[in-house]
């Protein structure tokens, strides 16, 4: 009977096993295996403001923030992006000067322990708007640092910033991809566009984490702000209504630097392919 009875719990097992493996094309249609959405999530929802916790500025002097990934040409190479300083609205704005912090990052295979460094550039952008009552808007310092030489599906560890201001991120991670073959290929990739930047952006936001991707495609349209902070402060619901006569119908920078931090807990870990769509 005690033999009876561990063949059927190792056969239970099996099955248990066999039901938990993630299909694959090669056995035809199946239903995905996913966290699945929650339908009764509100329809349509408010923009968050800018002072929300996850779009207000959370770092001090020239420490990063907005930190994001991106593929580069092949899996041994990764782009990883930043930003330092703060943002400036208004009539008369004065550039930061990206030599002031240097662009570097500090990775290894091991947690805690950086045994390889890559330098990289950085670069501001000013937008300027040649029409009275708007407010101008120029830039942190945005930098960004290609690595060279990764191992395919490797996990590394990583710090980005300037380590001789002692202004260094926390420590984040990536896997790099495996080396294109027949049966090596991304497990899963999460696909999302029109994302906004509403309190529903960061419930898909979750759902993305939940569901752990091996790469994030994003099409586009990821915040609107044609009413935000450059239109003087006035606040304006209809922008072509408020100002008929300008050449401008989108001032959205700074809801660019919100829409960044917002996404950084995804942005950051995991690997990014933006296509942009007009």
């Amino acid at each position: 009977m005690k033999k009876i009875c561990s063949a059927l719990w190792l056969q239970f097992f099996v099955v248990i096993i066999v039901a938990k493996r993630i299909p694959t094309t090669l056995d035809g249609p199946f239903k995905p295996l996913t966290h699945r959405f929650d339908p009764l999530l509100h329809k349509g929802s408010d923009d968050l403001p800018m002072d929300h916790s996850r779009l207000k500025r959370n770092v001090t002097s020239f420490f990063p923030e907005q930190i994001a990934l991106a593929l580069s040409t092949s899996s041994s190479s990764m782009w990883i992006s930043w930003i330092t300083g703060e943002a400036q609205i208004g009539l008369n704005v004065t550039p930061h000067d990206p030599k002031t912090v240097a662009s570097e990052v500090w990775y290894g295979k091991e947690s805690g322990k950086y045994t390889m460094k890559q330098n990289g550039v950085s670069v501001v952008y000013s937008q300027l708007y040649p029409f009275e009552g708007l407010w101008n808007y120029t830039s942190g310092i945005i930098h960004h640092v290609k690595i060279d030489g990764l191992e395919p599906e490797t996990k590394y560890y990583y710090k980005c910033g300037d380590s001789s201001l002692v202004a260094m991120s926390d420590e984040l991670a990536f896997e790099t991809f495996p080396l294109p073959a027949p049966n090596k290929y991304p497990r899963r990739i999460a696909v999302v566009g029109d994302l906004g930047l509403t309190s529903n952006t960061t419930t898909t936001i979750d759902h993305l984490i939940m569901n752990d991707p091996s790469m994030i495609l994003m099409v586009g349209d990821l915040t609107y702000a044609n009413q935000y902070l450059t239109t003087g402060g006035k606040g304006a619901s209809c922008y072509s209504c408020q100002f008929p006569d300008a050449p401008i119908r989108e001032t959205f920078q700074p809801r660019w630097d919100g829409w960044g931090r917002c996404e950084v807990r995804v942005d950051a870990s995991y690997t990014i392919h933006r296509v942009f769509v007009k």
